[in-house]
């Protein structure tokens, strides 16, 4: 009866779970971001030309926009789109179904820690109502891939430790692939391994042609790590590194007039900014792409049991509070080591950790508490709270984040794109370079085939390829010329902002062709040519 019903929860929690995920995802946030669209359109060059968009066949990075994407998250997402078509719900649908999987995951895994199924469904329900994870699911991001991987690797090794020895193996491929998935998890997953080896040695010298194995495949990976520098992030470390008037900011710096003690300075101040109420409970990181600011990663009544949750794991000094404890403490340090900290992305493995955390501190107060109506009515109480807080959540998600948040999403460059597809009269075409590599929006949605796009790209090697990698490619231009002096022409169209549009020296001599609006009705270009 107990494993039937367990069963049926199970399945209830994973059906609301993909209907919060699934549920407008094309529309919901606003429009695909630039990351987002060149996920998407490498992805369908793999698909379509087993190329990426600079022709390099089969990458085990992806240059993009000099950042150099992790690859398996394309990978994964090429499959989506080699399947159904390229479009923004293909293109996040893989987010959102690997979203999906680790709930189910963090269910096994709450149950396998604890040896309690009833913790392994609070882990579920936690997981598959939190505002953190409904972000990430909702958009091509490589957090809940990283996760996936993590979370498969941590249940892997855990059941081979009981006696599946050949999942040992399966573990380090596991946390091998998770090192090839997001650069926070170089960070995080060797000491995380590490810590593992030394606490299960004697268990694992057991197992040992098991376990030999499984690190000579994460060996493997690390090869490919290191024999590949774009795979070490270095790129992307220059691109948020912290900023030297930060470093000479603190006090140890004026002070001692020393580089290191002054990075150390800040790196801690960034580890310890990730335990602010403000950024857990009530707002979230700054970036509003990975937090609505009408919430925090975690809703507010998660701060008792994180606290109790924490408190007893260092009290119970086992090798589970070890696990839990090492996983959570170590998730900051990569958000840590950034420009841009508290930063709900890079410090990802916070997602599952802290749920675990929160979910023992629930189960330690509850089963505390004498009378069990008592205990039944505060539990009734709780569900509540926690059901207001994500129905209110949900409501502000899909109604207000999507009107007021439509920027940062760079909404209107689909609205552009559609419109240049049925105005073929236009010989030259111009467009800002305000938004942020405009080219990749220009490459998705006309979905233009590889080998016509590598015969016509000139790429941007001027100080502004940070905006824009591409100067042109075929008849479309992008940034590089000074729109106050643009010329009226009729076969020439303008993708303007309103202020450049403001802005024009021969203003009288356009003609509005377009206004795309944002959808809380504030203009978000003017798109123009010659009358």
């Amino acid at each position: 009866m107990k494993n039937n019903l367990i069963k049926i929860l199970l399945i209830l929690i994973l059906i609301l779970s993909a209907v919060v995920r699934i549920y407008r995802l094309d529309s919901v946030p606003p429009s695909i971001s630039w990351d987002e669209a060149a996920v998407g359109y490498n992805a369908w060059t793999i698909s379509e030309y087993g190329k990426d968009e600079y022709g390099k066949s089969f990458p085990l990075t992806f240059k993009s926009f000099g950042d150099d994407k992790h690859s398996v998250h394309i990978y994964l997402t090429a499959i989506s789109v080699k399947l159904f078509g390229l479009s923004e719900f293909t293109t996040r649908l893989p987010a959102a179904l690997f979203g999906i999987f680790n709930i189910f995951l963090i269910f096994y895994l709450g149950k396998l820690l604890f040896r309690n199924e009833w913790i392994g469904i609070m882990a579920a329900v936690f997981l598959a109502i939190s505002p953190y994870h409904i972000q990430f699911s909702r958009f091509n991001h490589e957090l809940n891939f990283a996760l996936f991987f993590f979370l498969l690797g941590l249940i892997t090794f855990i059941r081979g430790l009981e006696g599946r020895k050949w999942l040992l193996t399966a573990s380090f491929i596991s946390f091998g692939l998770d090192l090839l998935s997001y650069h926070s998890a170089k960070v995080v997953v060797i000491p995380f391994i590490l810590i593992l080896i030394l606490m299960y040695f004697q268990n694992l010298w057991k197992m040992r042609i098991y376990f030999f194995l499984g690190i000579v495949f994460l060996l493997f990976f690390l090869g490919l790590i290191f024999l590949n520098p774009t795979l070490l992030g270095i790129a992307r470390a220059k691109q948020t590194a912290l900023p030297q008037s930060d470093i000479n900011d603190t006090k140890l710096y004026k002070f001692f007039q020393n580089q290191y003690l002054g990075y150390s300075e800040r790196l801690v101040q960034n580890y310890l900014s990730h335990f602010n109420p403000e950024y857990l409970f009530i707002k979230g990181g700054e970036n509003t792409k990975f937090s609505t600011h009408q919430v925090g990663e975690f809703y507010k009544i998660d701060a008792l049991f994180l606290l109790v949750g924490f408190l007893a794991l260092v009290l119970k000094k086992t090798r589970t509070s070890i696990i839990l404890l090492s996983w959570a403490l170590l998730a900051p340090i990569p958000s840590s080591l950034t420009n841009e900290a508290p930063h709900a992305g890079r410090a990802l493995y916070m997602m599952g950790s802290w749920h675990l955390v929160s979910v023992y501190g629930f189960y330690i107060i509850f089963t505390k508490l004498k009378g069990r109506k008592f205990m039944h009515s505060l539990i009734a109480v709780t569900f509540f709270i926690l059901f207001i807080s994500f129905i209110t959540h949900l409501k502000y998600y899909f109604e207000k984040y999507p009107r007021e948040n439509a920027i940062d999403w760079q909404y209107g460059m689909k609205q552009v794109v559609e419109f240049i597809k049925t105005s073929p009269q236009y010989n030259y075409i111009y467009m800002t370079d305000s938004r942020f590599q405009p080219y990749i929006f220009f490459l998705y949605y006309l979905k233009t085939p590889l080998p016509e796009y590598l015969l016509r790209v000139v790429y941007n090697n001027s100080e502004s390829k940070s905006y824009s990698m591409v100067s042109y490619f075929d008849k479309y231009f992008f940034g590089g010329w000074d729109t106050a002096e643009s010329v009226p022409q009729k076969d020439v169209l303008y993708i303007l902002t309103p202020y450049e549009y403001d802005g024009l020296k021969y203003k009288s001599k356009f003609d509005i062709r377009k206004k795309v609006q944002y959808p809380n009705g504030i203009d978000a270009f003017f798109i123009v040519s010659g009358n």
